[in-house]
């Protein structure tokens, strides 16, 4: 009776239960060691697929060569493997790759090797990640909402996805020194009056503040999120009159702020932040809004009416206008593009399947307990709503706090729209999203807690409510570790396949070789891990070139013909299964339109039960099973049979038959590079085509479906002999055959590949085991026109040996860049030199195979650029693209003597003006300005000599 007396008046006077000193105590020591508990926990399930003996994520591999020089130089400056022959300068987030070293310093103490250090990087990241959304709840709500959001970190598949072990891609590190960043702000906000607190949370900001913008290249999103929560906080305080909030806010948060700015500009000039062009435009755009500001505060003093909101938001509406007009005036269209370029599209990006817009479908797989429930991401929506009631109720009370939930709606709001751009931004809107959930049932505490109940109650409510969430984080970590698990125990991001070839290119070619393949495997061929080999094109450099590749894999003929020799390209490595690439590449190559692109798969493979034989008038017919009936392909090639059947084309593709399956193939790319070399088919609907492309590229070396090639620019395909008054052919690629010995007069046809044969030497040699025994000039000053090739005739005697060899002689690229060029001094770009009109001191280091006395050190300018035909639109249905690259000229710099190795060569370079716009001018004109698009640029040291090609071999 007393108790409910006690009861009844707590009610009327709006009391509220004091909690038990157990529950409070468990709050304030229970909460964090459960927050440190679930920390470890996530880093146990990142650590899941440390198994691995390489990487599961590809762009790690060229991290990881990044990750060695940082440990050594501590800022990387060169990689010499990518984009041959002239390599790439280091540049974007190579912070990242510092941070990394030093904290393999650190661990190496414990026993861990640069691999070892490496590989456990990402789930430390993803534990510290637990800890920092843990204090950030607490700081922004409750423990009990940081506490949650810990927990939702920890399983969540959309944040594991950066932070497993073998993915060490910049994203995660820089989530976790933002928050730590934002924290630590908190902490600094909330402080009055300085002391040591405020000071050393301050520096704290400050050195995490650059520690997120070194380690990501989209750590503008950080600047952003600050920038957009400062703009907010001071439009909403002025706003609503809270005069003295603002000025509060605006001593605290600006001077910091933008001391962290320019700390950050200071720091890009040594190339540990990549984003210098951005923090220009923030410390501009901080530098309005004090301006803004200002006006806010002052504006009275010189008429300005700040009687209601009304008229302080109109001052604000009003200003704002001018200030877009003013940055327009300064900037120019520049601003438009800058605004768009996180949108901005081309050909290539539409075929990045992780810059494609993010759908429900996706969302809700990423931000689910299990499946596609979607749970997460729902709660992070009524968090927000909760944040949101809660930020007005703060505006009404005048409480000077409401900071806290203007961060959180613009990080929810930015973090928000970056998910909705692409796919690829799924993980670092998990910050927002995550502890958005978190703050959702940290309400829900809250609300127990508040309750006008007794403590028993409360503590009882508290329970229960554990008891309801406590199962989402037990299925979701379980769920998530069974991703992991199936993960480790897959292949990973190299087949076998893969490894064996890479692994037998190592062992089989020069140290300065070069291959290529589709660009999602260039960092493979990269690797130390792996072959250790430079690569034409790879994740993050040449894009140019992946245009350049695409049109040789999905044509044939001389369509398909690319200058690869100017690649110095020495090796070409198929593989089957980027049959399901393959609308990308035949789109990137020009062989087929937008809508092709989108709706017309290049292959479907086919069971047997699906494909009948039938006779009908004595011709063989082949018939295709479909849901609309039978269906006759327009061509069968039956691999097995070795016969060609025609067909009535109901269906626009060629099947290949391969004894236990079939393979539908598109008719425009039914007969591509691509498909006779990845299934070693010798069939073209051109006379003596595949004979062509299997000279050019010699098959040496076969695993699975994954073939390698030899490149070679020149090959004999063919040989005829003069006998008896006809041209008999007595060796082709494909068939084979000996040279006959004795007097004879014989036709040589060469397939010159992508480029002509000019003024060159051809040698006959014969040799005994190792011992050459003749050598004879056949013919000089020989000319071959690569589109319009014609034979060569040529007498010679063959004597009795064991191998001959037929050789040409002419001016071709040699050697390779070793180390960062200079120019003046300073580490330049590689494929981009000197520009136009301008000269410097150039110092390479340059390396090369053998010994050479007469080499001319060039520099090439050369241009990737592609015509659309039906114009510019990518997203018309009938875009399409005809990639191109031209070699503009050869600019001579020195001539040289080099040895074999690395050769250090210093002189003086001067660039002529206008080499590129006049050349430019005369594709508009050849093809229309509003059908070019120019894709790169490249001016690039080559070196020039006489150099042997080896073009038949018997």
């Amino acid at each position: 009776m007393v108790k409910t007396e006690i009861k009844e008046k707590r009610k009327k006077k709006g009391e509220t239960t004091p909690l038990p000193g157990y529950y409070q105590k468990f709050k304030s020591y229970g909460l964090p060691l459960i927050a440190l508990l679930l920390a470890y926990l996530g880093f146990k399930l990142r650590n899941i697929t440390s198994n691995y003996k390489t990487f599961l994520d590809p762009d790690t591999f060229f991290h990881y060569e990044m990750y060695r020089q940082a440990i050594t130089e501590w800022i990387p400056r060169y990689f010499a493997y990518a984009d041959p022959p002239a390599g790439v300068k280091a540049g974007g987030y190579l912070g990242l790759y510092t941070v990394q070293a030093i904290f393999y310093k650190i661990v190496s103490v414990f026993g861990y090797d640069q691999l070892g250090a490496f590989k456990l990087w990402p789930p430390f990241v993803g534990a510290m990640t637990i800890v920092a959304v843990y204090l950030l709840g607490r700081k922004l709500h409750s423990n009990w909402a940081g506490l949650w959001a810990a927990a939702f970190i920890m399983f969540s598949y959309a944040n594991f996805s950066k932070t497993y072990s073998g993915n060490n891609r910049g994203e995660g590190p820089f989530m976790m020194f933002f928050l730590y960043a934002v924290f630590f702000l908190l902490v600094y906000l909330d402080e009055r009056k300085w002391n040591p607190k405020k000071i050393l949370s301050g520096v704290l900001f400050l050195l995490t503040s650059v520690l997120y913008m070194a380690v990501w290249t989209g750590s503008q999103f950080g600047v952003g999120i600050l920038l957009l929560f400062a703009g907010l906080t001071v439009v909403v305080f002025f706003t609503f009159g809270m005069r003295d909030a603002l000025k509060r806010f605006v001593r605290d948060f600006f001077p910091l702020f933008g001391l962290s700015l320019v700390t950050g500009l200071v720091f890009s000039y040594t190339r540990l932040v990549g984003i210098r062009s951005f923090l220009v435009f923030a410390i501009e755009g901080l530098v309005a809004l004090s301006a803004l500001v200002a006006i806010m505060i002052y504006g009275e003093r010189v008429g300005l009416n700040y009687s209601d909101k009304k008229h302080r938001f109109g001052t604000i509406i009003a200003i704002a206008v001018l200030g877009f007009l003013a940055f327009y005036g300064y900037f120019g269209r520049d601003l438009l593009k800058f605004l768009g370029g996180a949108t901005q599209s081309n050909p290539l990006y539409q075929t990045v399947a992780e810059l494609a817009r993010t759908d429900w479908k996706t969302i809700a797989a990423y931000y689910s307990v299990k499946s596609n429930d979607a749970i997460i991401f729902i709660l992070s929506a009524v968090g927000f709503i909760t944040v949101a009631a809660r930020f007005v109720r703060k505006l009404v009370k005048n409480d000077l706090t409401g900071h806290k939930e203007i961060f959180l709606v613009s990080y929810y709001a930015g973090s928000l729209y970056l998910l909705l751009t692409a796919v690829r931004f799924v993980f670092q809107a998990s910050g927002a999203i995550l502890l958005l959930a978190g703050i959702a049932i940290g309400e829900a505490f809250l609300f127990v807690e508040n309750m006008k109940e007794s403590a028993t109650t409360k503590a009882l409510y508290a329970v229960l409510l554990i008891i309801l969430f406590l199962p989402l984080p037990i299925i979701g970590a379980q769920y998530t570790g069974n991703i992991a698990k199936s993960t480790a125990r897959a292949q990973g991001s190299v087949p076998a396949d893969w490894t064996n070839t890479l692994n037998w290119l190592k062992e089989n070619s020069h140290p300065l070789d070069s291959a290529t393949s589709w660009w999602d495997y260039g960092y493979w061929i990269e690797s130390s891990l792996l072959s250790h080999r430079r690569s034409a094109t790879d994740g993050g450099h040449a894009y140019d070139r992946r245009y350049i590749v695409a049109d040789f894999f999905s044509h044939y003929g001389n369509e398909s013909e690319q200058d690869f020799e100017a690649w110095e390209l020495n090796y070409l490595i198929v593989w089957q299964q980027d049959i399901y690439k393959f609308n990308a590449i035949s789109y990137l190559g020009g062989a087929i339109d937008y809508y092709e692109y989108g709706h017309v798969p290049m292959f479907q493979v086919v069971p047997m039960q699906y494909i009948k034989y039938s006779n009908e008038s004595g011709r063989t017919i082949v018939y295709l099973t479909t849901a609309g009936g039978d269906k006759q392909p327009a061509m069968t090639v039956d691999l097995t049979r070795g016969q060609i059947i025609p067909g009535r084309g109901d269906i626009p593709y060629v099947l290949y038959l391969f004894g236990n399956y079939g393979i539908l193939a598109y008719h425009k790319i039914a007969f591509s590079n691509f498909v006779r070399l990845a299934f070693h088919i010798p069939y073209s609907l051109e006379p003596w085509d595949a004979q062509k492309l299997f000279a050019n590229f010699k098959s040496v070396h076969n695993d699975g479906g994954v073939s390698t090639y030899e490149f070679r620019p020149f090959a004999v395909y063919r040989i005829d002999q003069y006998e008896n008054g006809t041209w008999k052919t007595f060796y082709s690629t494909m068939g084979g055959g000996k040279l006959p010995t004795g007097e004879q007069k014989l036709r040589l046809w060469i397939s010159a590949f992508g480029r002509d044969v000019k003024d060159a030497t051809l040698v006959f040699e014969a040799y005994n085991g190792t011992e050459l025994v003749k050598k004879e000039i056949l013919a000089e000053g020989l000319s071959i026109n690569h589109l319009n090739e014609t034979p060569v005739e040529v007498s010679l005697f063959v004597p009795n040996a064991t191998d001959y060899r037929f050789v040409i002689i002419q001016d071709g690229p040699v050697g390779v860049l070793n180390g960062e060029p200079r120019v003046n001094g300073k580490v330049a770009n590689p494929t981009y030199l000197l520009g136009e009109g301008q000269s410097g001191q150039l110092e390479l280091k340059a390396a090369f195979r053998k010994d050479y006395d007469d080499v001319t050190l060039t520099l090439r300018a050369s241009i990737v650029y592609y015509v659309a035909p039906n114009g510019r639109d990518i997203e018309k249905d009938d875009f399409y693209l005809e990639p191109h690259q031209d070699i503009i000229t050869y600019v001579p710099v020195k001539e040289l003597s080099v040895k074999a190795g690395d050769n250090v060569i210093t002189t003086q370079a001067s660039m002529p003006s206008d080499v590129f716009d006049p050349y430019i001018e005369k594709l508009y004109r050849e093809y229309g300005e509003d059908k070019v698009v120019i894709v790169k640029k490249r001016v690039e040291p080559v070196f020039i000599t006489k150099k042997e090609y080896v073009i038949w071999e018997g």
